[in-house]
C-alpha cells in the first residue's frame, strides 16, 4: 500500500481523488525502481507548466513514459529541477539542492523548513524530524508556526539521525528506541563501550563532514534555501487554522542560528577551528 509521501504526492498534489490511481502509480514506481516523492512532484511541476489538471490516465501514462524514457517522460525524468528549468520555468520545481520535498508542508511547521533548507542532501525529511515535536508533540511541544528553539532541535536531530543511519536500523524503530539503547545494543555487538553521548558525537562528525565535502562542490549559504513561493503564497486552511506564508525574516535569523550552533561561518561554510575540533 502507498506510504503517507505516495499518498499525497500522487493525490493532493495532483488534484487527484481517484485512490486507485495513487495504488497504481506507486505500483509502477515502485517496479521501476523510481522514488515517488520525485516522481509525484515533478508531475505537479509538469501540470503546473502546462497550466491545466492531470486527469488520472494521464499521471499513469507519463509514469509509464518516465519509467522507459519516451515522449515527454523522456525530459521528466530528469526531475522537477532540470525539467523546470529546461521549460523556462525554475519556480515551478518545489525543491531544495535540486530534490524534491517531501508531504509536510514547510509553511505548516516552521522546523520542518529549516530542517529541508539546511539539509546536506537537500530537501529531505529523513535527515532531521522536527515535526515529532510540532505535530506529534514528542518529546517536547513546540509551536509549529515559530521558529524558536527550531535552530537548536535542527542540529540535534541531525546528529541523532546520522548516528542511527550508520547502525544501519529502521527509521521508525527510533521513535520506539532511545539512543541510550542504541548504544547499549552497539556495546554488545562490538565488546566496546559506547553510550548515547558517544553516538551523538559520531553523529556530528558525519554532518559536518557532509558541510566540508559540499562546501568542497561551491556549496554555500544561497543552496540552504526554500522555494520563493512558500514566503509569499500561503498555505492551505482548514481545521488547523489559516496557514500564512513563512517570514523571511524570521527564516534567514533561524538559519543562522543554526549556523552558529553547527559551527559554520556566516555564509554556511566550515570553519578551520571547528574542523580541528571535530579531529577532521
Amino acid at each position: 500500500m502507498p506510504e503517507f509521501e505516495t499518498l499525497s504526492h500522487f493525490s493532493a498534489l495532483l488534484e487527484n481523488r481517484d485512490l486507485s490511481t495513487v495504488v497504481e502509480a506507486n505500483a509502477i514506481c515502485n517496479r521501476a525502481g523510481m522514488d515517488t516523492i520525485t516522481a509525484g512532484s515533478t508531475l505537479a511541476c509538469y501540470a503546473e507548466i502546462e497550466g491545466r489538471r492531470l486527469a488520472p490516465g494521464e499521471i499513469l501514462r507519463l509514469l509509464r513514459d518516465i519509467s522507459l524514457g519516451r515522449g515527454e517522460g523522456w525530459r521528466l525524468g530528469a526531475g522537477s529541477w532540470r525539467y523546470a528549468a529546461d521549460r523556462g520555468a525554475p519556480e515551478a520545481s518545489v525543491s531544495v539542492k535540486k530534490l524534491e520535498l517531501p508531504a509536510y508542508d514547510p509553511r505548516g511547521a516552521y522546523g520542518m523548513a529549516l530542517a529541508y533548507a539546511v539539509s546536506t542532501r537537500g530537501g529531505c525529511h529523513l535527515r532531521a524530524y522536527p515535526i515529532s515535536h510540532e505535530i506529534l508533540r514528542k518529546p517536547v511541544v513546540t509551536d509549529r508556526l515559530s521558529f524558536s528553539g527550531k535552530a537548536r532541535i535542527v542540529k540535534i536531530a541531525e546528529d541523532a539521525n546520522a548516528a542511527i543511519d550508520s547502525l544501519s536500523v529502521c527509521k521508525f524503530s527510533f521513535f520506539g528506541a532511545s539512543l541510550e539503547e542504541y548504544a547499549r545494543a552497539c556495546s554488545a555487538v562490538t565488546g566496546e563501550e559506547v553510550s548515547a553521548q558517544d553516538l551523538v558525537g559520531c553523529g556530528e562528525r558525519i554532518v559536518y563532514r557532509e558541510r566540508v565535502m559540499n562546501a568542497m562542490n561551491g556549496f554555500d549559504s544561497t543552496d540552504d534555501d526554500l522555494p520563493a513561493r512558500f514566503f509569499r503564497v500561503p498555505g492551505s486552511s482548514g481545521v488547523w487554522g489559516e496557514t500564512p506564508a513563512m517570514d523571511r525574516t524570521g527564516f534567514l535569523d533561524a538559519r543562522s542560528r543554526y549556523y552558529r550552533i553547527r559551527g559554520l561561518d556566516g555564509d554556511g561554510r566550515p570553519t578551520p577551528e571547528k574542523t580541528r575540533e571535530l579531529g577532521l
